[in-house]
């Protein structure tokens, strides 16, 4: 995963310049809706596979992306170490689940700033022009950073 400022790419971890790599999935956060969250104890991981291959809830997390204008999950799950290209070993759940937490506040993070952007630049051009009237989700990325700082 290669998070830059306005996107993530979902990459097998190789560089960009390098012949083997391989992009699977690019985002940019005005795609994503809401937060990153992990799945244990929250919700079921839906799978319609092999159960013996089902991934521990332990092991992913979940966004939603907006595609076509409607909303879709979409899970992602640690299974390999870092540096495992080949894909041979698995790490042990806690681990995973320790790897899944870094994984979910950092974007979490980066998405609170590409949101925090927003409602400051909407915020800005609604005083410009008209009364300071929104919708309060315009304003919920500006109150939790003031929590943030405050509390």
């Amino acid at each position: 995963m290669n998070i830059q400022s306005d996107r993530i790419i979902f990459n097998n971890g190789k560089t960009e310049y390098s012949k083997n790599n391989k992009k699977y999935l690019e985002l940019t956060f005005s795609d994503i809706y809401g937060y990153a969250n992990t799945l244990y104890g929250m919700e079921e991981l839906p799978w319609k596979l092999d159960p013996i291959l089902k991934p521990s809830e332990f092991r992913c997390f979940k966004l939603l992306i907006k595609i076509d204008d409607s909303i879709n999950p979409v899970y992602f799950c640690v299974e390999n170490p870092r540096q495992d290209w080949e894909r041979k070993g698995t790490i042990s759940l806690p681990e995973a689940t320790y790897v899944n937490n870094l994984w979910v506040s950092i974007l979490n993070y980066k998405i609170h700033l590409f949101n925090l952007k927003h409602a400051k630049e909407t915020m800005i051009k609604k005083y410009k022009h008209d009364s300071l009237d929104c919708n309060s989700h315009v304003m919920e990325p500006i109150k939790y950073q003031y929590r943030n700082e405050v509390i």
